[in-house]
């Protein structure tokens, strides 16, 4: 009888210190659509990347507190860099939603205004990418900048909307690209992006919504079924009820709502926002820090949650 005690005693020891172990770990994960926990830094940069010249950009940056040129919060750093971009007619301020929860995250992003809004031409957007890793690097680089020693200068991601998701494709699938995970908004397929999608190594995220007026799902589905390769790591995710306007600053897409520039929505706006930054943190959470309990919420029971309850109407995944 004795032993059977002590059998019976270790055993519930072992389920208390395991099971409630792994439930506090889960637990202690933000959801990825709610803001994360750091306060947000910012200032404005620009650089010059030849031959389309001087590309204007927000930094932000892990804080002690909001704010203009505010104290760095170096508690975990370095952090990984993350490049934002636009797209066609846009500026950086009216897709800020998308740097400002990256930041909250743990991440320094920079978000540029090509020189040229209304070019069609991916290509410069593309180079704003480039460019804008550089002066992650460079700016992390100056004792004297406000995120001295604060960038992971071996890890950056890249995300952008419309050309500037086309120009993100093309950028991450450049030769010596130094993107290591990136996530396309809808991305303008032009040749140069179908291109470089071809030669992507490194997981990347393709977003729709399935109202999209300006880039329907399906001009962005073939970038996962055949130009990305088979053997990459890759997600295509339609937003059900989203457009295009959708992917920006409430504020800009009601401009743009009312003046007629895309289909009707069928979800609001703000909801459309939280469901893409629920996908885009949590990729750039797993590739980019390796946090494996973000691993549910693209590839596994979360993800497959939001497919079962309509929240996506398409999702697509080929994991690691």
């Amino acid at each position: 009888m004795k032993k059977r005690i002590i059998l019976f005693v270790s055993v519930a020891i072992v389920l208390l210190i395991v099971f409630p172990i792994h439930a506090v770990e889960v637990c202690n994960v933000p959801p990825p659509d709610d803001p994360g926990p750091y306060h947000i830094g910012y200032y404005k940069v620009s650089y010059v990347v030849p031959p389309y010249g001087r590309y204007w950009a927000m930094m932000r940056y892990p804080a002690t507190r909001d704010g203009w040129f505010a104290p760095k919060d170096a508690s975990g750093a370095p952090y990984p860099g993350i490049v934002v971009a636009n797209g066609l007619a846009g500026s950086e301020w009216n897709i800020k939603w998308i740097p400002k929860h990256l930041t909250s995250y743990g991440y320094v992003t920079i978000c540029f205004t090509p020189p040229h809004k209304l070019s069609g031409d991916t290509t410069q957007w593309a180079y704003g990418f480039k460019g804008g890793i550089e002066k992650l690097k460079s700016q992390s680089s100056m004792w004297f900048s406000p995120i001295s020693g604060m960038v992971d200068v071996e890890t950056f991601g890249g995300i952008g909307l419309s050309m500037g998701g086309g120009g993100c494709i093309e950028a991450t699938g450049a030769p010596n690209s130094e993107i290591d995970a990136a996530v396309p908004l809808a991305p303008a397929g032009s040749d140069a992006a179908k291109d470089a999608a071809r030669n992507i190594t490194v997981p990347t995220q393709l977003q729709v919504g399935n109202n999209d007026g300006m880039v329907p799902p399906e001009h962005v589905v073939p970038f996962y079924t055949d130009f990305i390769p088979e053997t990459s790591v890759k997600e295509y995710l339609s937003v059900t009820g989203g457009n295009h306007i959708g992917f920006i600053d409430d504020f800009v897409a009601r401009i743009a709502e009312w003046l007629g520039l895309d289909n009707p929505r069928g979800i609001e706006f703000a909801e459309q926002r939280r469901v893409s930054r629920k996908y885009f943190t949590a990729w750039f959470q797993y590739h980019l820090k390796g946090l494996d309990e973000y691993y549910t919420y693209i590839f596994g029971e979360e993800a497959q949650n939001d497919l079962d309850a309509g929240i996506l109407s398409d999702l697509r995944y080929n994991p690691p």
